[in-house]
């Protein structure tokens, strides 16, 4: 099912590509997104839901990973999560590139996301399709700036048949766009906060609320 997501999402990437932009220019002087770059957009959104679910952002992999060491540790140790303290990561940090053809202005950002991610010490090996979705998302938030930035920073345009002032799509758009990237970030630990609950991750240390809180119970009542 997300590999059809993803098959829907990339075909409207594909057209946006083709066409080499996002926004026409409307009747008022404002811009008018395209519909293939509004579907773009929800269909990626789309794919967004079933990361988490698939354990394919970096923090739904770490609880995994977490949970998994816990089940073949000693549950009824004196503290359930010390063991957790000494163990390392293991395989790649750097995710592979995701399953599609990056366009050249995703692939820009790919690359400039790589030291960063390095520089981390988190393991980013299960994320490539997460991290892709965030740089097809910046492209778009780009896409916004870009035309507002060719059209000397327009914000509205003036209807000619009312001579109302409305807000133009590029406008709009961005901190929707923006929304949709801060979310992505905090589920791959990319923000300050996530970043350090991420740490925390690593060490067993917060899986969930309720799962700390029937390890505490198990601790109190060994017997």
């Amino acid at each position: 099912m997300l590999a059809d997501k993803v098959d829907t999402w990339r075909s409207h990437v594909d057209a946006i590509d083709l066409a080499g932009w996002r926004y026409d220019e409307d009747s008022n002087g404002g811009s008018l997104e395209t519909d293939e770059s509004r579907a773009e957009r929800r269909a990626r959104s789309e794919v967004l839901k079933d990361l988490d679910e698939g354990g394919l952002t970096v923090i739904a992999a770490g609880r995994v990973r977490a949970i998994n060491n816990l089940l073949t540790g000693d549950l009824f140790a004196a503290d359930p999560f010390a063991m957790l303290d000494n163990i390392g990561q293991s395989g790649a940090l750097l995710p592979e590139e995701p399953p599609w053809r990056l366009t050249r202005a995703e692939r820009k950002l790919w690359k400039d996301l790589q030291p960063l991610l390095a520089g981390s010490g988190f393991d980013f090996s299960t994320a490539g399709i997460a991290l892709g979705l965030i740089c097809a998302a910046i492209v778009d938030w780009l896409a916004c700036k870009e035309w507002m930035e060719a059209n000397k920073g327009r914000v509205f345009a003036i209807a000619k048949d009312t001579g109302r002032p409305y807000e133009v799509s590029a406008s709009y758009n961005r901190p929707k766009i923006a929304s949709q990237i801060r979310l992505m970030l905090k589920k791959n630990g990319m923000t300050v906060s996530a970043c350090a609950r991420n740490k925390l991750l690593s060490k067993g240390r917060v899986l969930s609320e309720e799962l700390v809180e029937l390890l505490n119970f198990i601790n109190d009542r060994p017997d």
